[in-house]
């Protein structure tokens, strides 16, 4: 796994962490990562063993011939998207916004 790949796991499992302390239980990140994980098997594919449900196939991220300007827009899109689920799941004005149960 290439250093953009890391950042974005990274940024993403922050959004997680944020997701389940703002919950105060998991539910809203499975859901969330279910989200990512099924964007990420339709839309765009990056492993060819799986590229037959995606509707566009792209460059392996494992295979060579990556400058480090696509690692650093690889990174950059994975912190961009992630921040935007956050503001999505948890701003007060959001209409999906998650809350706390607290019933």
């Amino acid at each position: 796994m290439n250093a953009a790949g890391l950042i974005s796991i990274g940024a993403f499992s922050v959004v997680l962490m944020m997701l389940v302390h703002a919950t105060g239980n998991l539910g809203a990140a499975f859901g969330a990562h279910f989200g990512n994980n099924l964007f990420g098997f339709l839309l765009i594919s990056h492993q060819a063993n799986l590229s037959s449900f995606a509707l566009f196939e792209a460059r392996s991220l494992e295979g060579a011939g990556w400058a480090g300007i696509d690692a650093v827009l690889i990174a950059g899109i994975g912190i961009v998207s992630s921040l935007l689920t956050a503001l999505l799941l948890l701003h007060p004005r959001s209409p999906l916004r998650v809350a706390p149960d607290l019933g």
